[in-house]
């Protein structure tokens, strides 16, 4: 049965006090039970809070679809969602490394940011993240639903060094096409799970699925079907991981023996700066106001995202009207997202036009290819 996640303050605020110092285990599991739906990390982003909702009031014909399958729903940051903003101080989607859940942190100190302690009671119903033991209430899988203003279609975003959840956004792509939608396959490099700041990390394995665009506080039901088309495909893969390896073996092999069984995908660029999930093409801020850019989105690179820039290509536009252009700083041609996202106007989230790679990963082992790759058809 379908259930939301709930725990008191005060619990938590006890919870808080005990150290967390363990590195989390990061080995394969047999099976993958507990899983955990995500909406509202952002406050504003009402796509997953709809999904979230509309999967509570179907727990009957999801347990009998998945019965291998224990799936509830988590509203992420309910006090921002109530205020219909991205968060309240802080980015609750950069709250979850080792060095943010174990920093020290007093309770009695009224500036405590309010995703600070959000991410702690979060940590405390999802994992611990980095529990000393193993834990049969720990989330398995963590799915956590994201819209972006930007051009991004939808888009399936997991971490390197999990072949499980590489092999799902494989299986979770090709269902979708089969369906006639375009997905993009986005997998972040965060060199380990305890640097990954991000909420789906919270569990052993974290999904997130991403779709614009779509304004901020707005329901879109094209962006809700498309949301829930690959949902219902990462639940499928789940339940066949549990029930019939073999058979789910079979069927991502006949998904891309034409591709040599490698995955189409994008990496994201290292991360250099506090906030970012990805590196970025920063824009300088106002001095006025560290949210608002002092150069704006050149016209021609508007909803261009996953499309290919060259050193050279125009950027951003400053208050004189001159452009500027692509430095090469991450080399060239380098592919763009996140393209003008509103939430990546914020200090907090890391503000800038994300950068990626074009490249491919293994099907069996979600090795990334060292190679990038130019090819269209993939």
């Amino acid at each position: 049965m379908i259930a939301a996640y709930t725990m008191s303050i005060a619990l938590v605020t006890t919870l808080f006090l005990l150290p967390v110092i363990a590195i989390a285990n990061t080995n394969p599991l047999p099976h993958v039970n507990n899983v955990v739906v995500v909406g509202g990390t952002h406050g504003n982003e009402y796509t997953g809070v709809w999904c979230i909702k509309a999967l509570d009031r179907k727990s009957e014909k999801m347990q009998q679809q998945f019965p291998s399958l224990k799936i509830s729903t988590l509203l992420g940051n309910p006090e921002a969602h109530l205020a219909n903003k991205r968060f309240i101080h802080e980015d609750l989607n950069r709250q979850f490394s080792l060095q943010a859940l174990t920093a020290e942190i007093d309770l009695s100190d009224d500036d405590l940011p309010q995703e600070t302690i959000r991410a702690r009671e979060i940590d405390q119903l999802l994992g611990p993240k980095f529990a000393t033991n193993e834990d049969d209430g720990m989330a398995h899988v963590v799915i956590d639903l994201h819209s972006t203003t930007s051009n991004m279609g939808l888009t399936i975003i997991v971490a390197e060094g999990d072949p499980i959840m590489t092999r799902a956004a494989a299986y979770v792509r090709q269902k979708c096409r089969e369906a006639g939608e375009e997905v993009h396959c986005l997998v972040h490099t965060h060199p380990s799970r305890e640097v990954r700041p991000n909420l789906s990390s919270a569990g052993r394995h974290g999904f997130t699925i991403e779709v614009g665009p779509v304004p901020q506080g707005v329901l879109r039901h094209d962006a809700v079907e498309k949301t829930e088309m690959a949902l219902h495909a990462m639940f499928e893969y789940l339940h066949l991981y549990n029930s019939d390896a073999e058979l789910l073996k079979a069927t991502l092999n006949k998904m891309y023996k034409e591709h040599s069984f490698k995955v189409p995908c994008f990496k994201s660029a290292t991360a250099l700066r506090k906030g970012e999930m990805s590196g970025k093409i920063s824009w300088p801020s106002m001095s006025h106001n560290p949210n608002f850019p002092a150069h704006m989105v050149h016209k021609n690179l508007q909803d261009t995202d996953f499309e290919m820039v060259k050193t050279g290509d125009p950027l951003f536009v400053d208050l004189e009207g001159n452009v500027i252009p692509y430095d090469g700083s991450y080399g060239s041609p380098v592919y763009l997202m996140f393209v003008n996202e509103a939430g990546y106007y914020y200090e907090s989230s890391g503000t800038g036009v994300s950068v990626a790679i074009k490249t491919e990963y293994d099907l069996e082992t979600g090795s990334l290819n060292s190679k990038e790759t130019h090819n269209e058809e993939l």
